[in-house]
């Protein structure tokens, strides 16, 4: 259903169809490439002082004095090891053997140890840990399983944590430089910024265009009508109230 007053056209429309929303992005399109390049200008800056990180991830298996039922179990108790051995003390002493010194917190916030259980129903603790470069990142991760594995190890000699299970560890598989990875992608988070800045500036573009009240031209009657206009009547009842 349409409507008018005296102001000129005025239109309800119930949808948007793709040529119409086309036709709106495209005369708007300023606005739109404005907000893409801000957004990819945000994401080149955070790029350029965050600068390459790696991530790399060394496996230990922890086996209890007496096997787990099932693999939820085996999870728990993955877990309940993790929080008796990651002490404060033994992360200053992962962050010194991997040449961190005393940059515990920030040794802290790269490192990412996860309690899991492998497809054959083991109990295992994967470290990750991000650096700056692959060398960095595979020490990080080796310092914290190595000390982990010997914590594990000296704490299941008399029953870990004061309780009932006793626990062994060791090291499945190192961390190695070669297997290092890029943990944080530029291009994917270039390629987001992109259809962020699309979506948001064809949203602006959307609230901006006024052509859902009124119609500009020619071009805006027969994108609303369907259909061609023959001729148009200027409007001059700006100028009769001026008069």
């Amino acid at each position: 259903m349409r409507s008018t007053d005296r102001d000129g056209w005025r239109v309800r429309r119930e949808e948007l169809p793709v040529s119409e929303l086309l036709y709106v992005l495209w005369g708007r399109r300023g606005l739109v490439l404005c907000a893409v390049g801000l957004l990819v200008l945000a994401v080149l800056l955070f790029s350029l002082l965050r600068g390459p990180d790696y991530a790399a991830e060394a496996v230990v298996g922890i086996t209890p004095q007496q096997q787990a039922a099932g693999g939820g179990e085996q999870e728990v108790f993955a877990e309940e090891v993790l929080g008796a051995v990651a002490t404060r003390e033994l992360l200053q002493q992962a962050a010194r053997r991997a040449g961190w010194g005393d940059r515990v917190e920030e040794f802290r916030r790269r490192l990412d140890p996860e309690p899991s259980v492998t497809q054959d129903g083991r109990a295992v603790l994967r470290v990750r840990f991000r650096g700056d470069t692959p060398r960095e990142a595979a020490s990080g991760a080796n310092a914290y399983a190595g000390l982990f594995v010997e914590r594990v190890n000296e704490l299941g000699k008399d029953r870990l944590a004061g309780g009932s299970l006793a626990a062994g560890a060791e090291l499945l598989s190192a961390a190695a430089p070669g297997e290092a990875y890029l943990s944080y992608h530029p291009v994917l988070y270039l390629l987001l910024a992109v259809v962020v800045g699309v979506v948001l500036g064809g949203a602006a573009a959307l609230l901006l265009d006024t052509r859902g009240n009124r119609w500009r031209d020619a071009r805006d009657a027969e994108m609303t009508l369907r259909a061609p206009v023959l001729g148009v009547i200027p409007d001059h009842s700006a100028l009769e109230r001026k008069e």
